[in-house]
């Protein structure tokens, strides 16, 4: 295994969040939180355009134009697959943080939509 995607599952194996021991939340702390989740919702969103990205300039490897010419070069072939992995591990952190302040933000009675389609007015 490579040492990202190592380091991503690795972190991955780590337990989550005991939702009993946390004490009520400071207006801060609500803050700081409810300021994370959004920022690795927003950071999660990009992660998944990149990989999609890569996995479609990898699967295009050998096409080629009616020229001849490869749609892509063989050094952005190769520079994508290097960074696919990266990317999977920033993703699966992102997703991890994102669980971890839903449910700190569950435990507080803090609301956050449950789909990009759930936000209330």
């Amino acid at each position: 295994m490579s040492t990202a995607n190592h380091g991503a599952f690795a972190d991955l194996s780590r337990p989550l969040l005991s939702l009993p021991l946390l004490p009520p939340l400071s207006l801060d702390q609500r803050e700081r939180v409810t300021g994370a989740w959004r920022m690795a919702s927003q950071d999660i969103a990009d992660d998944i355009r990149f990989i999609r990205q890569y996995l479609k300039v990898i699967a295009e490897k050998d096409e080629r134009l009616s020229t001849g010419t490869l749609v892509h070069s063989r050094a952005y072939v190769e520079a994508c697959a290097g960074w696919l992995p990266q990317t999977v591990a920033r993703y699966l952190r992102h997703l991890r943080q994102i669980t971890e302040c839903e449910l700190v933000m569950t435990a507080a009675g803090i609301r956050f939509a449950l789909s990009s389609y759930a936000w209330e007015a």
